[in-house]
């Protein structure tokens, strides 16, 4: 059975999801930074960063271009600090986009260049204390030559989260079998399996057992298609699944409304999403949010939409249906689209992300999480700990986070359950639980 990956908090649609590729990686173009035009825009990944008070971390600026293009100007930018007795960004040879936490707080450094300013990255400096690191993806099944961008998500005692690919050192294993460059990026360099993990000062994620063959394909494929609408506009979930023995890596996922013809392979959506990684039986969901008036429309969609994931089947990449605009609006859905957990033997910190999926505001409901338990929650019961959630708009997601301190558990159940006392009335009741994940105190 094809299992369904969650949803980070940082998936970004379009332009944003360049910036989670590795080094010169484009959108129809080159990566030569030698007689650049001016951008049309900069962007700035991560997007939000946690340093610990005299710790360092590396930020990187792509510039965006009318053609399309992209290519990595850190070195290229000046950065400017809101605060920068919080944390500054260096323009300094050799350390550019190296940011600095001087002080407890929060700021917002900005990426310069040729009167362009990117949007500002929200850089919290904390001396709260690191409790866990975990790596996403958390497997890969690749071939030789195969690059992939891993992220480091770490979880620290105030309740923040955020990457810190560039803050941990990377280790392998076997380094005939898979490389990692600082950053996170992952090269596949031989035969063979291996582990992989972060480190950052003796805090270490899980194990990421990483396959490296010959003779497999990856085989994307759009698996499933829906459509709700509300009285001007239309939310398309789409999931794409890869049914190949070989994860694929570094892929587009393109969408239009109303497309004037058949779209080609090289032609660019409407919208659309960039693809890390995706395991082989693994789908990942996304959603797109069209303008659209009553009536019916055509949605037409492409998996690796500039051919550049070699697959055993490439017939089944896309997808075309019709689509009915209501002017009746939809109703509010709330959908857990994150869940996971980081463990030692003192802690266990869970993150929960929870997204209104649906048309409309929601007001108040719980958040429970269930810790130890066999079978799923039901309705009506508490979990061990639970938080409110106030509101939450229509498209929205919000972030709920569960500390167990002084607590142990080996290969506990856990589980989280979204609405418990049924408050909200949402067009689907199916999607409130998640789990159960295998929680392990190392």
């Amino acid at each position: 059975m094809l299992e369904i990956l969650p949803i980070s908090q940082n998936r970004r649609v379009a332009l944003a999801a360049l910036l989670l590729c590795s080094a010169g990686c484009t959108r129809g173009g080159g990566s030569d930074t030698g007689d650049l035009p001016e951008p049309v825009g900069i962007l700035v990944q991560p997007e939000q960063l946690v340093v610990p008070v005299g710790q360092t971390a590396q930020l990187k600026a792509t510039g965006l271009y009318e053609d399309r293009t992209s290519s990595d100007i850190t070195h290229l930018v000046s950065w400017k600090s809101a605060n920068s007795n919080i944390a500054t960004a260096s323009d300094g040879l050799d350390s550019e986009g190296l940011v600095t936490g001087h002080s407890v707080g929060g700021t917002e450094l900005t990426a310069s260049l040729s009167g362009v300013d990117s949007v500002p990255v929200i850089v919290n400096v904390t001396d709260a204390e690191l409790i866990g690191l975990t790596v996403e993806p958390k497997s890969l099944d690749l071939a030789t030559g195969d690059e992939v961008q891993l992220k480091a998500i770490a979880a620290y005692s105030d309740g923040n989260r955020a990457d810190s690919s560039s803050q941990v050192r990377w280790i392998t294993d076997d380094g005939s079998v898979a490389q990692i460059a600082s950053g996170g990026v992952l090269t596949a360099a031989g035969v063979g399996s291996t582990n992989i993990h972060a480190d950052w000062d003796g805090t270490v994620s899980a194990d990421v057992p990483v396959v490296v063959v010959n003779n497999a394909s990856a085989d994307l494929k759009v698996i499933e298609v829906e459509a709700e609408s509300s009285a001007d506009s239309v939310t398309v979930s789409v999931l794409v699944g890869n049914v190949g023995d070989k994860g694929a890596s570094g892929f587009f996922v393109d969408i239009w409304l109303d497309p004037s013809g058949t779209p080609e392979v090289g032609d660019y959506g409407d919208q659309y999403e960039y693809v890390e990684y995706l395991e082989p039986d693994y789908g990942m969901p996304m959603t797109f949010t069209f303008d659209a008036s009553s009536g019916s429309h055509t949605v037409f969609i492409v998996a690796d939409s500039e051919g550049t994931v070699d697959e055993s089947n490439e017939s089944n990449n896309t997808f075309s249906s019709s689509i009915d605009v209501s002017s009746g609006g939809s109703g509010p859905n709330l959908e857990i689209t994150y869940f996971d957990y980081v463990a030692d033997s003192e802690e266990i910190y869970f993150a929960v992300d929870v997204t209104n999926t649906g048309g409309e505001d929601v007001g108040e409901f719980y958040v429970d999480l269930y810790l130890d338990q066999d079978s799923a929650p039901e309705l009506f019961t508490d979990g061990d700990q639970y938080t409110t959630v106030t509101s939450l708009d229509a498209g929205e997601t919000t972030f709920a986070d569960f500390l167990f301190e002084d607590e142990y558990c080996y290969y506990c159940y856990s589980w989280v359950l979204i609405d418990g006392y049924d408050y909200v009335e949402e067009t689907d009741e199916d999607d409130n639980i998640a789990g159960a994940i295998y929680v392990w105190s190392e």
